[in-house]
């Protein structure tokens, strides 16, 4: 389960590293604010759970 999770999460890393070798942008905030997207979810989740 934390093997899937840890693999979503890194997902928009990728997809923001092949847009900024093509492009040349940024996507330092797009990588900063999936995460924190994401560590809501999360959270949310184990609230769900626990």
């Amino acid at each position: 389960m934390l093997a899937i999770i840890a693999f979503l999460s890194d997902i928009p890393m990728y997809i923001a590293e092949i847009i900024s070798k093509l492009t040349g942008a940024d996507m330092s905030g797009f990588i900063t604010k999936f995460s924190d997207i994401f560590a809501k979810i999360i959270e949310a989740f184990e609230t769900i759970l626990g």
